[in-house]
């Protein structure tokens, strides 16, 4: 081999390590979303990301429910710093990141998100940065979107690279999980949707919700939600939820907790997406796509 050969060799060697790197450190952001409250969604959120660290991932939810975040509450704790007060003062967003119990890594919500990136572009470029920053060191990162759709956060929910309805069996709730993903997913946007039905009475019932919101999905929006799980009625959910310690580790014999293991390993097994080939973030340049196409 001459001296050009062994040249070019290590070069290529050296842009494989390169492109090895970026694709070690891609870290999926995920939206999780509902049509409506009271579906359990944060619960599923808290629970799913304990789950996914007892599996040696790790997990950032960051709560976007803004003024009605839960998850300190579902957690028993209280933070000093909450999402809002990092990007209205220009601080790290690893001030206002917590540790909880199963070693769940969180950005509790504040009640002023949405108003900050709303009239304050230099804010949202800090917070888009900061996203970039932070998510080299998780191999997921939740984005815990607030009950329904609204127009802040829309151009976010259209950026995430998946997105995880969570809804239940009861016709208000799939009329308003279907509206929702109506409104996300339109035409310029392109998502991996899955479906978790939740307070199911059994796996057959859930599985008929699904099916039943697939179906309309697919003729009148032209996506094909996939499934992802059921989660039984629990008594032991709403217990958890009262004593302020996530049902997985307060009570990890229930059904619920066997049904949210069960999701993590499917999620792991089909919910993988595969690194970006381009150089920036989707997330970052999408959501600055969708803003300047929602201000049209």
């Amino acid at each position: 081999m001459n001296r050009d050969q062994a040249s070019q060799l290590r070069k290529r060697m050296q842009n494989l390590q390169h492109q090895l790197q970026q694709q070690e450190h891609f870290c999926p952001i995920i939206g999780i979303i509902s049509g409506k409250g009271g579906v359990g969604k944060s619960v599923f959120s808290t629970n799913l990301s304990i789950a996914l660290a007892q599996r040696n991932k790790k997990v950032l939810i960051i709560d976007l429910d803004v003024g009605m975040g839960n998850i300190e509450q579902l957690i028993g704790q209280t933070s000093l710093y909450h999402i809002d007060d990092c990007i209205r003062d220009h601080l790290p967003l690893t001030e206002a990141m917590y540790k909880g119990p199963g070693s769940l890594t969180y950005i509790p919500g504040g009640s002023g998100f949405e108003e900050i990136l709303e009239i304050n572009e230099q804010n949202l470029l800090y917070f888009l940065n900061q996203i970039e920053s932070i998510k080299k060191s998780f191999d997921y990162v939740f984005f815990d979107f607030g009950a329904g759709v609204s127009a802040q956060m829309l151009p976010f929910m259209r950026a995430v690279n998946q997105l995880i309805l969570v809804t239940t069996p009861e016709p208000p709730a799939m009329a308003d999980g279907y509206s929702a993903l109506k409104l996300i997913c339109s035409d310029e946007s392109s998502h991996d949707v899955f479906c978790v039905i939740n307070q199911v009475s059994s796996f057959s019932e859930a599985r008929e919700t699904w099916q039943r919101l697939a179906s309309t999905a697919r003729r009148f929006i032209g996506i094909d939600p996939k499934w992802l799980a059921a989660l039984h009625h629990d008594s032991a959910v709403v217990d958890s939820v009262k004593q302020q310690n996530p049902c997985l580790l307060r009570f990890p014999r229930s059904k619920f907790s066997a049904d949210v293991h069960s999701l993590a390993a499917n999620f792991l097994d089909n919910g993988q997406i595969t690194a970006p080939k381009e150089v920036h973030s989707i997330f970052y340049n999408r959501v600055l796509h969708y803003l300047k196409f929602t201000r049209r």
